[in-house]
């Protein structure tokens, strides 16, 4: 008792609240003791000449953090536990011992937030979509709880040396990478992909001499040191971008580098077909890492080189694509009206291991919008898709949605002729946000995307491509 009302006379002394639920520290000191507790149950600014925040006790927040100052020496435990997106913002960025992330709408980083010791991730997804405002984890820090609904979608940093697991995902599934650095003298940045790193020749010129015969072409992980650095590393294979595999004999880590993808070799390999992993050998070069293979036996996902689509002169849907191949039963083309619900048009049987073409002629005019993917099945009955392309119909009406600006970065205005659902899609058909449109013009906050291609699917049919700077 007698350290919560010191807590609350330091306080008083120092901050005001202002309207809407706002902690605001404007130029004073703000301390808060060993086992003393802070809940903001709104924002908080620390801002002004001046101004210092030193948590040795709790912080916790359910609204934005603006923090303008060098922060002072602290030995606490900052918590995000709001219920709707909570966002850092800030010259000077945020440092604490201990960091819990406990809000199912997720936190967005604007400015760099670093942990000294542990961060829990308990529930809800941090976006770090810029270089400089990741989540960074000190040389001693550690994490726990990251899981498929607690990670982070965007770059994590590590300092020092030794092994660390980065709790990276997409959002959607969380996809660890493993890094033992042996020397990290400024850490170590790493972002998940989902998607190709793009194709380029086998070089025989990695760790192992012994040329790739595939990459995987559905993910990568961009590692990248913010300075000197050398080690290992570790990539993990499950069942969300690397179904096909049939044995994990010959699988190694591949690595894109000058213009090539080499074989860094397999130090060590565990896990089954299904779920498992592979260590490099030391590397002291970094650049987009996957999973690789030297041998057909072990059947990585077809590599999509090309996929495009057209209208011919009967305004029919031509659909075409170039792939990778290995033990590849069939490939079904199919067909959606919204990028969400697709119904097969059409099927082609695998014409064998290797680089192979196809091309597919709907029967049927296209009269409307469409969207079109490429649902190719193993000969063991397991599948994937390609990527999402979109054609316009030949008797399509204008559309009667409007969207600016366009690049946009935290957010968009649609104009609307009338209210609407709409949803945000991803070029993997993932709805990344519904929305409820009224007629007129109507903002769209989206500063939790990462950077890239996106549509905007009205309930009407109407449809736009977006692009995330």
């Amino acid at each position: 008792m007698k350290k919560a009302l010191l807590l609350a006379a330091t306080l008083a002394a120092v901050i005001y609240t202002k309207a809407q639920n706002e902690l605001y520290n404007n130029g004073a000191g703000l301390y808060i003791a060993s086992g003393g507790v802070l809940s903001v149950n709104g924002s908080f600014t620390n801002t002004g000449t001046g101004a210092s925040l030193q948590n040795n006790g709790t912080l916790r927040i359910t609204g934005n953090i603006v923090n303008d100052q060098t922060m002072s020496a602290y030995t606490g435990l900052l918590v995000f536990n709001g219920n709707a997106i909570q966002t850092l913002y800030g010259a000077a960025g945020m440092l604490t011992r201990d960091l819990e992330i406990n809000n199912p709408a997720g936190v967005i980083l604007n400015a760099a937030l670093k942990v000294d010791h542990s961060a829990a991730f308990t529930n809800g997804i941090i976006t770090a979509a810029a270089t400089t405002a990741p989540l960074w984890f000190r040389t001693s820090a550690t994490h726990t709880g990251a899981a498929n609904a607690a990670h982070v979608n965007g770059y994590v940093v590590k300092e020092g040396a030794g092994n660390f697991d980065y709790p990276v995902g997409d959002g959607a599934r969380y996809q660890r990478v493993r890094v033992n650095a042996s020397s990290n003298t400024g850490g170590i940045r790493v972002r998940y992909i989902p998607g190709d790193a793009g194709d380029a020749p086998f070089s025989a010129t990695g760790a192992s001499s012994v040329p790739l015969l595939y990459h995987n072409a559905r993910e990568y992980w961009d590692i990248s040191p913010l300075s000197a650095a050398a080690g290992t590393v570790t990539i993990y294979w499950d069942d969300y971008n690397n179904s096909g595999i049939t044995s994990r004999n010959h699988l190694t880590v591949a690595h894109k580098r000058g213009g090539n993808w080499l074989n860094e070799g397999a130090a060590s390999v565990s896990g089954t077909a299904t779920a498992g992993s592979v260590t490099s050998a030391s590397i002291n070069a970094w650049s987009p890492f996957t999973l690789g293979s030297i041998n057909s036996l072990s059947t990585l996902p077809v590599s999509w080189l090309q996929l495009s689509g057209s209208l011919n002169a009967a305004q029919q849907a031509l659909i075409s694509w170039q792939v990778n191949e290995s033990n590849v039963a069939d490939y079904q083309v199919e067909k959606s009206a919204d990028g969400r619900q697709f119904t097969t048009v059409g099927q082609l049987n695998s014409k064998g291991d290797g680089s192979n073409s196809y091309s597919f002629t709907e029967a049927d005019r296209l009269t409307a919008n469409a969207y079109y993917r490429i649902r190719q099945t193993d000969m063991d009955g397991r599948h994937a898709y390609s990527p999402i392309i979109r054609l316009q119909g030949s008797e399509a009406i204008n559309d009667r949605i409007t969207v600016y600006p366009m690049p946009f970065t935290t957010g968009f205005t649609v104009t609307s002729d009338k209210a609407q659902k709409a949803y945000l899609i991803n070029t993997r058909g993932q709805t990344m946000q519904q929305m409820q449109l009224s007629a007129g013009a109507n903002f769209i906050s989206a500063a939790r995307l990462l950077s890239g291609v996106y549509y905007l699917i009205a309930e009407n049919g109407h449809t736009l491509q977006l692009v995330k700077q």
